[in-house]
């Protein structure tokens, strides 16, 4: 196997690593995301809420999302795009 062979296949093998580490860290994260969301942090399901913790709200709603999908972009961009 040539050099460029090699680099696909250790190309191929970080992203497997980045997507295994995302799917590892997805539990935690939505257990974080839940804890803050309850009546003790912000209390997002209250009906009075402030512009601040509102914009929070939605932020905190959407972490776990864009960190999953800013890996995959991340390792495929790594593998897709890598100069030899």
């Amino acid at each position: 196997m040539n050099l460029k062979g090699q680099t696909q296949i250790l190309g191929l093998m970080l992203w497997v690593f980045a997507f295994v580490t995302a799917v590892i860290l997805a539990s935690p994260i939505k257990d974080l995301t839940t804890e803050m969301r309850g009546a003790d942090n912000l209390n997002c399901s209250s009906d009075i809420l402030s512009t601040g913790v509102y914009a929070t709200c939605i932020v905190v709603d959407w972490y776990l999302p864009y960190f999953i999908a800013t890996i995959m972009i991340g390792g495929a961009a790594f593998v897709t795009f890598r100069r030899t």
